[in-house]
């Protein structure tokens, strides 16, 4: 019926341009109406004999559980009903963005910078990802990979693959989410912060990130891919565990680095392209973040560790992501150095006064990127991907072509194989600092106990100094003068001395210390054993349930406690929750008395020595945190306040 419909309407096409072309008087508004009816005709035929196997696949939020818009605005450029025939795009060129003319290919990476809709992120993302890794794949068989026609192909060999690597339903529930060398601090804002409006992901998916990522490194023999994890939420967040392997797979398949550094080597090449970029297209925003140190590898961590996600909104970082799966790396340097660039410009002679770090460079590009003077879609047409005037030819592309990228990147890998062992990719920590006060400090003052802390702490303090605030034996022992003492502070460090032991315990508090027995802080707050044999007990997801402190309470599990870390009253302070209300550290009225036991989410040993709960309590102290650059404390100190209001 499709071919008889189809022959009649060439046929009557024919037979009216024909004479048209001869007379040149024809009516344009009957040639209007006839490709109105051509085109309604050609619809109707579609929504006759549209094959099931044709249509795409629609998104998924697999990682969260959200529900997914599936409406398709109508003037979006996008198809309202997509098939394999007729394209996702509403010019019918297909979604092809290597197999097709190059006509078609630019217009549909256009389409992509102006951001695909949600309903097709799932087939457009692994269609693009296809048709980047095979440059010699056809359209058809491109665009097959987001049509349900490769579902039962993709879904088959992600059974098999699970199969092999967790025969049994326990094996995930026992497995580790993997940092591929993003860091341990990452990988926590990862899972408790960037993802799910501030909060931690759903457990579910935390297992499906979890049976992706070992099926990265276990079938796909990945072992160091810094992006991954970023990459993976962001993939899981529109698709099914299946298609996300697949993508992956295929981004993979040659390692080429197109799409991601699947090595070390490759990673020190990226961070040396972006530099040569940086310093070849904006000369003064490279030269400003070469003496803070934000072009070194570790400084260029937000970009190419974590793809954009503690600088730009969630959904600029999708549309990054769009734009990412068509054109692979050169996206991330082109969108990445302009973004400096635009960040530069805004915080002006601020950088020179008040960043001393990287941390502090980075957060300033943030709190630009999330005002209201960054226009995400300008920032794409006129500066990422804008001309500017030249005297030799008309127009010039501001950034690089790809080709010259990818030129780049080859000609830094030799480089990156012989400085490998000498640039460190993760940063080597050093003691914090200190204040010198008139209290004398006692429990942090040795170099070996202040790196085990600045080893511990988020990066934004590590580079800090440590100043005393309160000492038990100069302001006393009770709750309110710990809690008055404090109460300026948002970031604490608590440290304690157990009697009759060379022990010293402490914990790390996220928020200021006050009178809230209904619990607070979050998942970045951690308890530690100082001496002997210094460890961190960090917050960890998965935990199992426990049992609530009063018996007609539900149970909870660990996740929902991260917002009950730190519960404390005018009878004591605490942090972390245990069976029969006790507590990972505890500290009575008094500051005289002590306790600690095993806590859900923490998940720590005992901290003194085995079967030692109860403890009598020496000198207690706490700190603040001084910023090296003004010396002023971090928790006041704001040098964004007001510029982007």
């Amino acid at each position: 019926m499709r071919e008889s419909i189809t022959a009649t309407l060439s046929s009557e096409l024919a037979g009216d341009t024909a004479p048209a072309a001869a007379a040149d008087d024809s009516s344009s508004s009957a040639m209007y109406s006839i490709e109105q009816q051509h085109q309604q005709d050609v619809d109707d035929a579609d929504l006759i004999e549209i094959n099931p196997l044709d249509l795409f696949c629609s998104s998924i939020d697999t990682l969260r559980g959200t529900s997914i818009d599936q409406i398709i605005p109508p003037n979006s450029g996008w198809s309202t009903r997509p098939t394999r025939i007729s394209g996702v795009a509403a010019t019918g060129t297909g979604f092809s963005t290597l197999s097709n003319t190059t006509n078609d290919r630019e217009e549909i990476q256009r389409m992509c910078r102006r951001g695909i809709p949600p309903s097709l992120r799932c087939a457009a993302w692994i269609i693009n990802v296809v048709a980047g890794a095979n440059p010699d794949m056809s359209k058809s068989d491109c665009d097959d990979f987001g049509t349900f026609r490769k579902v039962r192909v993709i879904d088959h060999g992600w059974d098999l693959t699970l199969k092999s690597l967790f025969p049994d339903e326990s094996d995930v529930e026992r497995a580790n989410v993997l940092d591929f060398g993003v860091g341990h601090d990452h990988l926590m804002n990862i899972l408790l912060r960037d993802y799910n409006k501030g909060g931690p992901i759903p457990d579910r998916g935390i297992q499906s990130l979890t049976k992706v990522l070992h099926a990265a490194r276990d079938s796909l023999g990945l072992e160091f891919c810094p992006l991954l994890p970023d990459v993976s939420c962001l993939l899981l967040s529109y698709m099914p565990e299946s298609y996300a392997y697949a993508t992956i797979r295929q981004m993979v398949a040659d390692d080429s680095s197109y799409f991601l550094a699947v090595s070390r080597v490759q990673h020190l090449a990226w961070c040396k392209t972006f530099s040569d970029l940086m310093k070849r297209c904006f000369p003064q925003t490279a030269a400003v973040m070469e003496q803070i140190g934000a072009l070194s590898p570790i400084g260029l961590e937000p970009i190419l560790k974590r793809f954009f996600v503690p600088l730009l909104r969630r959904k600029h970082v999708l549309r990054v992501m769009d734009i990412f799966t068509g054109e692979g790396a050169h996206a991330i340097f082109r969108i990445g150095t302009t973004l400096c660039c635009l960040a530069h410009a805004h915080l002006g002679d601020l950088i020179r006064e008040h960043c001393d770090n990287v941390a502090v460079f980075w957060e300033g590009v943030r709190r630009f990127a999330h005002s209201k003077h960054f226009r995400f879609g300008i920032f794409l047409d006129h500066q990422a991907y804008g001309v500017q005037k030249s005297l030799r030819i008309l127009t010039r592309p501001i950034f690089p072509r790809q080709d010259f990228v990818s030129r780049l990147l080859s000609n830094n890998e030799p480089w990156a194989e012989e400085n490998q062992i000498n640039i460190p990719i993760h940063e080597e920590k050093r003691p914090l600092g200190l204040v010198e006060g008139e209290i004398p400090m006692v429990l942090a003052k040795h170099s070996p106990e202040r790196l085990c802390l600045a080893q511990w702490l988020p990066p934004s303090l590590q580079s800090t100094k440590l100043d005393l605030i309160f000492s038990s034996n100069h302001h006393g022992r009770s709750v309110e003068m710990f809690y008055r003492r404090c109460s300026a502070s948002k970031h604490t460090i608590t440290i304690m001395e157990v009697l009759g032991t060379d022990t010293v315990i402490g914990m790390y508090a996220t928020q200021t210390w006050h009178n809230n027995p209904d619990g607070y802080g979050d998942g970045e707050c951690f308890i530690f054993r100082l001496k002997p044999k210094p460890e961190c007990f960090r917050y960890k997801i998965g935990a199992s349930h426990i049992t609530a402190f009063d018996e007609g309470e539900e149970n909870v599990t660990g996740l929902d406690d991260a917002g009950q870390l730190m519960i404390s009253s005018g009878a004591f302070i605490s942090m972390g929750i245990g069976e029969g209300g006790a507590s990972g550290l505890r500290l009575n009225e008094d500051l005289t008395r002590g306790s600690t036991s095993k806590s859900i989410g923490f998940g720590n040993e005992e901290l003194i020595a085995e079967g030692v709960e109860v403890f009598e309590v020496g000198l207690v102290e706490v700190y603040r945190f001084i910023r090296e650059v003004d010396n002023k404390p971090v928790d006041k100190v704001d040098p964004w306040k007001g510029l982007f209001d």
